[in-house]
């Protein structure tokens, strides 16, 4: 092969190499995008007279969460791609706003009820 040729391959192969590893990260980049799966959440309230602890499970697919388990409570609601929350969280006809965001396998916000007339926090952990 004459040197022209070698520096023809040469970039036929970086190129690809290029290729390969930008698709690479675009793949490893929508994964790190992909919030589904199993969440264990530990409520804690902060302002007024509700329990003090709760802990439930949440199932997220395709962005939309719902409760998993035997939770007395139901979830609704989404997450967007970039780790946006937005639910709701009803257990006996008590209501609460869920706001928050999720990131690398784990989430965290607040959480507010009129209903309820209480306030707090949230972590939600993936499990498995």
């Amino acid at each position: 092969m004459t040197p022209a040729g070698y520096s023809s391959f040469a970039a036929a192969v970086l190129m690809g190499a290029a290729s390969i590893g930008a698709a690479h990260a675009q793949g490893a980049f929508a994964m790190r995008l992909n919030h589904d799966g199993i969440y264990a959440v530990d409520i804690t309230t902060r302002q007024g007279s509700c329990d003090r602890d709760y802990h439930w499970l949440i199932a997220v697919s395709g962005g939309r969460v719902s409760s998993a388990g035997d939770a007395l409570m139901e979830a609704s609601g989404q997450i967007s791609r970039r780790g946006i929350v937005a639910l709701a969280f009803e257990r006996f006809g008590q209501v609460a706003t869920v706001t928050g965001k999720f990131a690398r396998g784990a989430g965290s916000g607040t959480w507010s009820s009129t209903t309820m007339q209480c306030a707090g926090s949230w972590r939600a952990t993936r499990q498995g």
